[in-house]
């Protein structure tokens, strides 16, 4: 099959679905050309609204799917009935589903804009929820909404944020202008796909070893735009491992090192600082805004948000940090770095048992807090910054040839471990459990939510924690 052609983000409504949920649907609805609704809930995007596609309904040919009067297929009316009643239920907006042939550029027909006006204004007044449409095919995706206000609009672009973060257009996005400062970057990516780095918002959270060379190098990669998020300063024994650290840098924020170095590598990128944790509301509403968010924070506070905000918003991150063990005698343990994607719907840090409920209850209190409950002083952690940059380049590498469609293995949700003192390199796939509430449908996954840190110090389900 012809290669997906390169989309650019763009502006307006798009509708995000996660990519096992993207499988199920195409196996259905593409392979074996039937029906389906979508659920999805709603939230602020960086360009416009976005909805969440959270589950698949799907129709079975014969019973659910069957002959139209007028069309080639229809969904059965007590279908369309039960389904309208669920989305109405649970809030969700309710999106049909179907496909056409063809591969790069699809549209609705006229029988089905049609069919459109005829019902759909009969299931706003069911649902009070957007209702609307959604036509396919493996590389295009059109969409019409009927919003609850009387307006109406047509889907921008269909996002799958998988091992490739696809985007489908209706028609294939026009050529990109050159970029001649980052023509080397260009002839890997292509001018489309040095575009859509250039749109793209994308978070650092943390902007210590780690996160100050994951910003220098989405600055620049061509990025256009960060939002840097870290409560800290500048300590003197920080000068050696954060990029381009100056003599008088200490007790200076780290985010104001953070821009510094990102408009000098890229004088036209947009930077939004914020000096203050993870938790913090304001904080957590900028990610939900995010195309992409990287976690370079050590807390389990910082670790929960992001994977919340991963998995309620449908928006694609990555951890990456080093781990360096070394006793008090000062012999030197393992050494390992460790770069995990976090996938909406398919990886999940709570699975995988890396936030610990009891830390993380601790790290939610207020400073003075924090330290009285800790048992044992805290001890700086070693760090250097040649084992950072192993980190920090894995993230990058898979971000960039994620979001310009150039993985080989789109399925790729594994986490990439490298232990330096052996020069091994492992590949961990990651955990899912059946009742978490985050990954799995019948919780948070896609309710694009926000809750507060009352609702999140309760809400900490107690799985055990893996080192």
């Amino acid at each position: 099959m012809a290669r997906r052609p390169v989309n650019p983000p763009a502006e307006g409504w798009s509708l995000t679905i996660p990519p096992r949920l993207w499988a199920d649907l195409s196996k259905h609805v593409i392979e074996a050309s039937g029906g389906a609704v979508l659920l999805a809930g709603l939230a602020d995007g960086p360009r416009g609204p976005r909805l969440l596609a959270r589950d698949l309904i799907p129709a079975q040919k014969g019973t659910d799917y069957v002959r139209g009067e007028v069309g080639h297929h229809a969904l059965a009316p007590a279908f369309v009935r039960d389904a309208v009643l669920r989305a109405r239920d649970e809030q969700s907006a309710y999106i049909a589903v179907h496909a056409h042939g063809g591969l790069n550029q699809v549209g609705f027909s006229r029988i089905d804009l049609d069919s459109h006006a005829r019902g759909y204004p009969s299931l706003l007044q069911i649902s009070r929820q957007i209702v609307g449409a959604l036509v396919l095919t493996p590389h295009a995706a059109a969409g019409d909404l009927w919003l609850p206000d009387g307006g109406r609009a047509t889907l921008a672009e269909t996002v799958v944020p998988g091992g490739n973060l696809l985007r489908l257009r209706s028609i294939p996005a026009d050529g990109a202008r050159p970029d001649p400062q980052r023509d080397r970057q260009a002839r890997l990516f292509g001018d489309l796909g040095q575009e859509t780095l250039r749109r793209l918002r994308v978070a650092v959270v943390g902007l210590g070893g780690v996160g100050s060379i994951l910003v220098e190098g989405l600055a620049r990669l061509g990025v256009g735009e960060l939002v840097l998020i870290d409560d800290d300063t500048v300590d003197p024994t920080n000068l050696a491992r954060l990029i381009a650290a100056e003599p008088d840098d200490p007790g200076r924020p780290k985010t104001r090192l953070a821009i510094r170095n990102a408009r000098r590598a890229n004088p036209e990128i947009r930077v939004t600082t914020l000096s203050m944790r993870a938790e913090d509301p304001e904080a957590s509403r900028q990610l939900a805004l995010c195309d992409w968010i990287f976690l370079a924070a050590d807390g389990d506070a910082a670790r929960y948000v992001v994977n919340a905000t991963a998995h309620q918003y449908l928006i694609p991150a990555t951890q990456a940090g080093v781990k360096v063990i070394v006793s008090t005698d000062g012999s030197v343990g393992q050494i390992h770095t460790a770069t995990r994607l976090i996938t909406p719907g398919a990886s999940c840090l709570w699975c995988s048992g890396l936030i610990d409920p009891t830390r993380l209850a601790v790290d939610l209190q207020p400073a003075t807090e924090r330290e009285v409950a800790r048992y044992v002083p805290g001890v700086p952690a070693p760090s250097v910054i040649t084992l950072n940059s192993l980190a920090a380049a894995e993230a990058l590498n898979h971000f960039a040839l994620a979001v310009t469609d150039l993985h080989e293995d789109g399925r790729d949700h594994a986490a990439v471990i490298h232990r330096p003192r052996t020069r091994q390199r492992d590949l961990q796939n990651p955990r899912q459990l059946p009742a978490c509430r985050w990954c799995n449908s019948a919780g948070w996954l896609g309710r694009g939510l926000r809750k507060t840190l009352a609702d999140i110090a309760l809400d900490a389900p107690h799985y055990p924690a893996t080192a």
